[in-house]
């Protein structure tokens, strides 16, 4: 009986840890991409806020002259006023001379706007965001260290953390002034919390020295104003906090975490030139929840119990066939040899049927792969073996003498094996790229400005040169000006895959023709672009499956299968746009010229943030 039960009680143990693991880590990754969006929309919503103080901040210090030269001190007053009225991220606005004293100041607090007497104007010569200013020029920025604000020489109470902005700027007499504008810190660091907190995560703010200004409670922020040095993240987690000093960005655990500079990859202009250096580098630390497992654990627990149970059920069935067997072995034993023998074909037939359904539904990419890797492989071994058959030769000849003709020889066999093998492992190496590009997620994107002819020219180096191969003409019609905001990487992919698409299939030997690429605007936000063969054209049974992954009709050619599924998931998930395709054959009912036509609608303004999950490569 226990040897009866032992492979199927063997495969249990051994399926179901498989799908624990396998199931444990689909669950997972999803989730650690999320976070790392969730990190990245933080420190995009801080690079716009500060980039907004940065520029109302110069505002006002372009505008305080002036009115101070006119003699409006009153319409000075109400443009501050107004100033703090449209801004409610601010708490403050005020000027002050060159000696650090404030000369007008106006705070809002709790909704309402206040001018500060002037028996209350305070001097502040000697604090860090005044005395950097007086060292830049007019219309330069720093921005002081976020944490809390001093009044009259003492924390404020109740804490209100602060970021300031501050700018010079020159009177007509030849004196200086600074403008300064207080961003309210509590406002910030709440809205980056709850933005985290809609996607399902908790988010923190890390000074650079590891102490708290968004903490796990809020007692523990501000620990180094507070007289608090245990409140860091190194009490916290030291693990953690070692992590987070060996690079700028990473994850660790259930913790991605990234500096604002390094998440922000030089978008930030010159926002940091002049700004403490506390500023770029403050942490974001973004924690992830184990998401929830309980129903699919129970699923799966669920089916084991279900599987114990049935290798149970055979076990007790398989007994008390055994029982019956030993009590009517005498009078059966013919007939249960036929029935055993029916059995054996049965069970010969089942696993042929299933096996050759799995084979089925796998052989088209294992065939494809396969096929693919083992050529180029085979050049390079026949290059190496060539290339160790050579060795040989030349350790045969340096012990006989080696003649420099000979070893001119050897170098030129060992150059034309080594670059057939390299040329060949590239190959290989391409195509194994190829095939994840479908799996692997898209992770970085750059979206910036570009010329869309230079772009285009870039994404096949015989663009530039103006010709594809013998016999195969190119054709550039390419409105010149076009410039878009969006991904070039992704687009010049796109137009690679078509070309090469074209080249593979278009057309038979011998090889001639003409490959049309043409790029105009359609109407003011859009692009239009086309590539267009003379070739054969697509069969009408398979022009509706060019989209689908590891669908070729020329495998035996170096097609994949892959090439315009990628081609369509980059146009429609990344860069926004469609794709279009019409096609005629030779001789077909319409009359139409033979050929191929892949025309692409893509915005101007491509989207954002793709929402695609999956990156190219």
């Amino acid at each position: 009986m226990t040897l009866i039960a032992a492979p199927w009680l063997l495969g249990l143990l051994t399926t179901v840890p498989m799908l624990w693991y396998e199931m444990d880590r689909a669950v997972r990754l999803p989730e650690r991409q999320a976070a790392q969006d969730a990190l990245e929309n933080a420190a995009q919503t801080m690079l716009r806020r500060l980039g907004r103080l940065r520029d109302d901040t110069r505002f006002i210090a372009f505008l305080t002259p002036r009115l101070l030269e006119s003699g409006s001190e009153a319409q000075l007053l109400e443009t501050y006023t107004s100033f703090l009225m449209a801004g409610r991220d601010y708490h403050k606005v005020r000027w002050m001379d060159a000696t650090g004293q404030e000369r007008l100041r106006v705070d809002q607090e709790g909704g309402s706007i206040l001018r500060v007497p002037g028996g209350a104007l305070q001097d502040k010569r000697g604090r860090p965001f005044f005395e950097n200013a007086l060292l830049l020029q007019p219309g330069e920025i720093h921005l002081s260290p976020l944490d809390l604000n001093f009044e009259n020489g003492r924390i404020e109470q109740p804490l209100r953390p602060t970021l300031r902005a501050s700018s010079p700027f020159v009177l007509a007499d030849g004196t200086a002034g600074v403008a300064v504008v207080n961003l309210h810190g509590n406002l910030l660091l709440k809205r980056l919390r709850e933005r985290a907190s809609q996607s399902g995560f908790s988010l923190y703010l890390v000074h650079p020295e590891g102490y708290w200004l968004l903490g796990p409670t809020p007692g523990e922020a501000w620990g180094w104003q507070l007289g608090h040095a245990e409140h860091t993240v190194a009490t916290f987690d030291p693990a953690l906090w070692a992590a987070m000093q060996q690079r700028p960005a990473g994850n660790w655990q259930d913790w991605s975490f990234s500096t604002l500079q390094a998440a922000w990859r030089g978008t930030e202009g010159d926002l940091l030139a002049h700004a403490d250096p506390t500023v770029g580098q403050l942490r974001l630390l973004v924690h992830r929840s184990r998401p929830p497992t309980a129903r699919w654990k129970a699923v799966l627990g669920g089916l084991a119990l279900l599987g114990g149970a049935l290798v149970l059920w055979l076990v007790l069935a398989q007994a008390r066939g055994m029982a019956r067997e030993l009590a009517y072995m005498q009078r059966l034993r013919d007939s249960n040899a036929a029935l055993e023998l029916a059995n054996e074909h049965l069970q010969a037939a089942q696993e042929e049927l299933a096996r050759a359904e799995r084979l089925s539904s796998l052989g088209l990419m294992v065939a494809g792969v396969a096929h693919e890797m083992n050529t180029p492989l085979a050049s390079a071994q026949l290059a190496l073996g060539t290339l160790r058959g050579g060795i040989a030769r030349l350790q045969a000849q340096v012990m006989a003498g080696l003649r420099r003709s000979e070893l001119d020889s050897f170098l030129d066999e060992a150059t034309d094996a080594c670059t057939l093998a390299d040329g060949e492992l590239r190959r290989t190496s391409a195509l194994v790229q190829r095939f994840k590009q479908v799996a692997v997620d898209r992770a970085s994107l750059e979206r910036r400005d570009f010329d869309l002819a230079e772009v285009l020219l870039d994404a096949d180096p015989r663009l530039r040169r103006g010709s594809l191969e013998d016999g195969i003409a190119l054709e550039l019609d390419l409105e010149p000006g076009i410039v878009m905001h969006s991904y070039p990487g992704p687009l010049e992919q796109v137009v690679a895959n078509l070309f090469n698409n074209a080249l593979l299939h278009a057309y038979p030997q011998p090889r001639h023709g003409r490959i049309r690429l043409s790029a105009r605007r359609d109407g003011q936000a859009l692009v239009r672009i086309e590539v267009a063969d003379d070739g054969r054209g697509i069969a009408p049974e398979h022009l509706s499956r060019i989209f689908e992954p590891f669908f070729t009709t020329a495998r035996n050619r170096g097609g994949t299968g892959l090439g315009l599924h990628i081609v369509h998931q980059i146009v429609t998930e990344v860069l926004g746009g469609r794709i279009e395709v019409s096609s005629h054959r030779a001789g077909g009912p319409d009359g139409l010229p033979a050929g191929t036509c892949f025309t692409l609608i893509l915005p101007r303004e491509a989207p954002e943030r793709p929402q695609d999950k999956a990156s190219w490569p």
